[in-house]
């Protein structure tokens, strides 16, 4: 193969990965916005998704301890009525406190 062959090959090569590989900066502003906002909008749907999942297994987890310390407490945990009362109430209120804070930040209503 000559030199001239090798040269032209691998401007060929170039040209061809330069079609391919576009340059995002070559692009109108207004279309470079559009792909951010996209992108934006993508992991911003990724994101809720994981934290409406984060947020059903916490809820369902606290139920399930809940109901298991009122139907096992007279035989088992024996917490007094105080107790139990203050207990469950801080729980909730700081489960649900936690909840509505982190989904309101996500689900900001315009």
């Amino acid at each position: 193969m000559s030199k001239k062959e090798n040269l032209e090959s691998i401007l060929t090569k170039i040209s061809y990965n330069a079609l391919h590989d576009k340059d995002v900066d070559s692009d109108d502003l207004n279309l470079q916005q559009k792909r951010f906002e996209i992108l934006r909008y993508n992991e911003d749907t990724n994101s809720r998704k994981k934290l409406a999942y984060w947020a059903a297994t916490v809820v369902s987890i606290y139920l399930f301890l809940v109901l298991t310390i009122l139907l096992f407490n007279n035989s088992f945990i024996k917490l007094s009525d105080q107790v139990l009362s203050i207990l469950l109430g801080t729980t909730t209120l700081n489960v649900l406190g936690l909840m509505y804070i982190v989904l309101k930040g996500y689900f900001k209503v315009k």
